[in-house]
Formats: structure tokens, sequence, C-alpha cells
């Protein structure tokens, strides 16, 4: 006789009760009178907009509590702060770095949470090196990177994160493979990549310094390639589906998302790719193809992305909720 567990896999369960609606995804329980299953709902829906159109905004923090920091055009973003509680975005105070560049806060690299935040280098068309702390109130200057770098990855919290890939500081700008990390207080450098890269999507603030992700980007053509960091090197692993470049991201090594972004043959992609730390696959798509600079925040299951090229103020949100279903023989 053929069995539930020789079909699926995995046996029926017979519980009293019904367990929490996130236990066991795909498992099947038989609480004594129904047989029921636990099934994630993923679906993206509109947000609060931001005040006025723009793109290259750096973002972290949570989807109920994120902030925008920097970007263009000057006029709207420039050094200003928003941040955002779930369903509005409020100004905060400006950031710390002086004006220049001329695009000094368009492209940095964004981690952390709303009262522990960190955004490094970035600008444009020339990037720098500075690197600025937020308390959910005021920016703070802090210890530089030791390189001038634009378009890499800020991942991790204030006191133990990574900074990797990007580009040199001036024109002719060049692809680099280089991590460094950060204690919140000074940097010290890490394993380079296999695949130096820009414009990259990878972990975001759920990210570490001992378990970290990078896929695709720029290598200048783009590329499909994907690399987790163990704290010391990094690793080839599954390649992401589709040569593609700035990318919205969110999530940790082993529950990533990667959405929409410059794709081939040129095209601002809705694709939204889920990693599980082996293998890809494909979620809901966006409302709305863009190009992200990291504008992005949240994780795996709570995702934000907002703003991008171009230009646009609107914002998104995904959700993946765990639920129970009851199975029926119909």
């Amino acid at each position: 006789m053929t069995t539930y567990k020789t079909l699926k896999g995995k046996k029926i369960k017979f519980l009293a009760s019904d367990p929490p609606a996130a236990a066991g995804e795909g498992q099947v329980w038989y609480n004594g009178a129904d047989y029921k299953t636990s099934v994630k709902i993923e679906a993206w829906s509109a947000g609060g907009n931001l005040p006025a159109a723009g793109q290259s905004a750096a973002g972290f923090g949570t989807q109920t509590a994120a902030v925008s920091a920097g970007g263009t055009p000057p006029s709207a973003y420039g050094l200003k702060t928003f941040e955002y509680n779930g369903s509005s975005w409020t100004a905060g105070n400006n950031m710390a770095r002086a004006t220049g560049s001329p695009y000094t806060s368009a492209f940095g690299a964004g981690s952390g949470t709303l009262t522990a935040g960190w955004v490094t280098a970035g600008g444009y068309p020339t990037a720098n090196n500075l690197v600025e702390h937020y308390d959910g109130t005021n920016w703070t200057a802090a210890a530089v990177l030791p390189a001038t770098r634009g378009s890499g990855i800020s991942n991790g919290p204030q006191t133990a994160g990574l900074y990797f890939g990007g580009t040199t500081g001036s024109p002719p700008r060049t692809v680099q493979a280089g991590t460094f990390h950060y204690d919140g207080e000074a940097w010290t450098g890490g394993g380079d990549m296999n695949t130096a890269r820009s414009n990259a999507g990878g972990s975001g603030v759920t990210g570490s310094q001992t378990a970290a992700l990078c896929f695709a980007g720029d290598i200048p053509a783009q590329t499909n390639k994907t690399e987790e960091y163990d704290g010391t090197s990094w690793s080839e692993v599954t390649n992401f589906p589709r040569t593609a470049s700035y990318l919205g991201f969110a999530g940790s090594q082993t529950d990533a998302l990667g959405f929409s972004g410059y794709t081939s043959p040129g095209n601002a992609a809705v694709t939204t790719t889920g990693y599980d730390g082996t293998s890809w696959s494909s979620r809901p798509n966006m409302a709305a193809g863009r190009l992200f600079y990291k504008s992005n925040a949240g994780n795996a299951n709570d995702a934000l992305a907002f703003s991008g090229e171009g230009l646009t103020n609107s914002t998104e949100e995904f959700s993946g909720v765990a639920t129970l279903k009851t199975i029926t023989d119909s």
C-alpha cells in the first residue's frame, strides 16, 4: 500500500490540537477531526508613498521601522532622512556628511536598525569612504572605511558588520572584491570575493560577519554568480537564476530575497526570487519594476522596497505569512 510518507517523504503527525501556523511548512497534521498543513502565503502590496520621487537612498531597518538616508535629486533628498512606520514616511534629521561630490549621499550602503543604523561610503561621480551612525534621531560621523568605495553592500548590525564589493573612488572606476569587517569603532580586512562586482544583491540587515550573501551585480558585465561568506572566505554556490544588477534585496544567508533590478536586455524586472541557503525559487512579482540602489529594508518575510530609478516615490511591502490550511478530499 502506498503511504503519504512514500509519496511526500513525510509522515502525518497526530496531535491533540493544532500547532503554531509557522511550524514545519509542508508537514501534515491530524487533530482528530481534520487533516491540516502549514503553508506560507506570500505577496507584495502597496505601502505609503515617499514625499517625493527619488532614487539611490540607503535603506535599513525593518518593514515597520525603516530609514531612507540620502539619495537624489538633492532638492528632494540630498542629506535628508525619512523614517517609515509601516504605513507612512516622516522626515528626520539630516545626515552628518558635508554636501559635495556633487552627490555625496547617493549610492551609500545602509544596514542595522532604526535606532542603531549605519551608512557606508557612496557618492557620485566620485565615491567616498565616509561612515555615519544613526540612533533614531541624530547622525554621527564614525571611523571611515579604509578605502573609498561606491556601489558596495553594508551588511549586519552596527557593531558587527561587513562592507564588500563596490567600485574604486574616482573615474575610471574599477570593480572590487575586497571585504571589510566593522565592529562599530574600527575596520579590519577580510577575505576577497571570488568575483569582484558592484551593484549586487546580498544579505542585508539580517546578515552577519560570519554568514553573508552576495549575488548578481556588475563585473562590469552583468553576472549571476552567487557567493557565501563564513567570516574568513567566500565560496561560490548556486547561481542566481538571471544575470542582473541594481537589485533590491533583503534577508540572511539562508533566507534571502532578490527583487526587480536591471536585467538583460536592459529592462527593469518585476521578478522576485527567494534563496533558502541551497537553491533559488520564484516568488510573487512586484507591482512595478525599478532599479534599486540599496533602497530596501527588512527580512525575507517582511521586506520593504522604496523609491528607485527613475524616478518614483512608491513603496512596496513583501509579506510571507505562515497559515494553517485544512486539507479536503475535493
